[in-house]
């Protein structure tokens, strides 16, 4: 127990002291809430306004793995702007400590590698962050709300900070609603419907 209390406090001392990153394995302004919203799978879809630039659409299938999960992510730039045309990427999310009577949050470790895919070129992106926030049930189990935080340190060109901050709506009997919004070097806001399984 002490040990991962030293990892998950080594993540966050490192992210910050890194004074910069980027975003997601994508590059845009959606994160990770630190548990997982689904049984086995999801798939979903998510617009997003990454620093204020034109929409774009991104995809996202998840599979769990045992405690972890992995995402495949696409994303798409109706617009086309020169900062790419398609992304694609793959992130983990692992659980790394629970809540306890000390610390009332779960914590997971996000990771990730991405690629920005243009003409003549394109750019690794390489997120790690840490998601901390709560599930909480309502009305018996038909609603969970979970709000989050997400530092992110991304390693691409420069290395970036950013700061997520999100919230994930299940109600039963509809998809998931999950919004999020980036501070920091990562600028914007997304919102996205998901489908459990």
């Amino acid at each position: 127990m002490r040990l991962d209390r030293i990892a998950a406090t080594a993540v966050v001392v490192a992210t910050v002291a890194a004074g910069a990153v980027s975003a997601q394995a994508t590059g845009t302004p959606t994160f990770f809430a630190p548990s997982r919203g689904f049984g086995s799978s999801e798939a979903g879809v998510t617009l997003s306004r990454p620093g204020g630039d034109a929409t774009g659409l991104e995809v996202r299938f998840g599979a769990s793995l045992d405690r972890a999960d992995l995402a495949l992510r696409g994303y798409v730039d109706p617009g086309g702007s020169a900062d790419g045309d398609f992304v694609a990427g793959i992130e983990v999310r692992v659980p790394v400590l629970g809540r306890s009577p000390t610390f009332p949050l779960d914590r997971a470790l996000i990771l990730g590698v991405g690629r920005t895919f243009v003409s003549g070129g394109g750019q690794t992106i390489v997120p790690i962050g840490l998601a901390l926030g709560r599930r909480l049930v309502l009305d018996g189990q038909a609603l969970h709300l979970t709000p989050y935080a997400q530092p992110t340190i991304i390693f691409a060109s420069d290395a970036l900070l950013t700061l997520g901050l999100g919230v994930d709506l299940h109600v039963r009997g509809i998809p998931d609603i999950r919004l999020a919004r980036g501070l920091g070097d990562l600028e914007g806001y997304s919102g996205g419907l998901f489908w459990p399984r």
